[in-house]
């Protein structure tokens, strides 16, 4: 087991990841919230790869001033929603080739897809597994905040029924800052720090994101922001 470890890591990387890491998804609430998402027969995988795509400092960077702008709005979106999205499934579809050709069951998700478009829901939280891996902690802003590129990452995931050796959950590292808070054009966040026993609710307010994204779409084409991720000290 510690070689084909040893190879996801290796495709992981050789592919486009910056970070890999293994979940345990039989800890106590992480089980019940993927069954209510994508349903029991996602919830009956034991464990999840996890890996992360690094974001380019260049299209992040200008963002709190220039994401109203049409041309860094339009090359976030590409780069960000689309080809990084790309990148994320050819390392999934990768990750999954190898646990299957070892003789596991292996599922790769996309890494954006929505099953609920009323709430942005997709069949599970790519953050919940990476946080249960240990790449990060859920900051302020609900996004995963990595120790080396602060949430300047989007997040792909495979399910398996593989026993690999799982990680343990990111420590918070947030401290007292509210950055992300503070700078959040749609007022989205409250400010709480991440409670796995609370909705997301409590934390964020999706419709006053999407609904800021929808105006800057009317301006540039696109609906991007960005404004929590370029701000967060541990991405800069």
């Amino acid at each position: 087991m510690e070689q084909l470890e040893e190879r996801i890591v290796e495709v992981a990387i050789s592919t486009g990841a910056a970070d890999v890491g293994i979940a345990d998804l039989t800890t106590v609430g992480a089980g019940d919230l993927i069954a209510r998402q994508g349903g029991r027969w996602l919830a009956a995988f034991p464990r999840a790869v996890s890996f992360t795509y690094r974001l380019q400092d260049a299209l992040v960077d200008p963002l709190p001033e220039a994401h109203q702008q049409t041309v860094p709005a339009r090359l976030y979106d590409r780069h960000v929603y689309r080809g990084a999205n790309d990148t994320l499934d050819d390392i999934a579809h990768a990750v999954a080739a190898e646990l299957q050709g070892a003789g596991y069951k292996a599922l790769p998700l996309p890494a954006s897809m929505y099953i609920d478009e009323e709430d942005l829901l997709g069949p599970l939280p790519h953050k919940l597994p990476a946080h249960l891996a240990g790449l990060g902690w859920i900051g302020r802003s609900c996004l995963l905040i990595t120790r080396r590129h602060g949430p300047r990452v989007r997040l792909g995931t495979v399910l398996t029924d593989a026993a690999l050796s799982a990680g343990e959950p990111g420590k918070n590292f947030c401290g007292s800052c509210e950055d992300c808070v503070e700078a959040c054009p749609a007022g989205a966040f409250t400010g709480r720090p991440f409670d796995p026993e609370e909705p997301v609710e409590e934390r964020m307010d999706v419709r006053a994101c999407r609904g800021y994204r929808e105006g800057v779409k009317k301006q540039t084409g696109v609906m991007v922001c960005g404004v929590c991720v370029a701000v967060c000290p541990h991405g800069r």
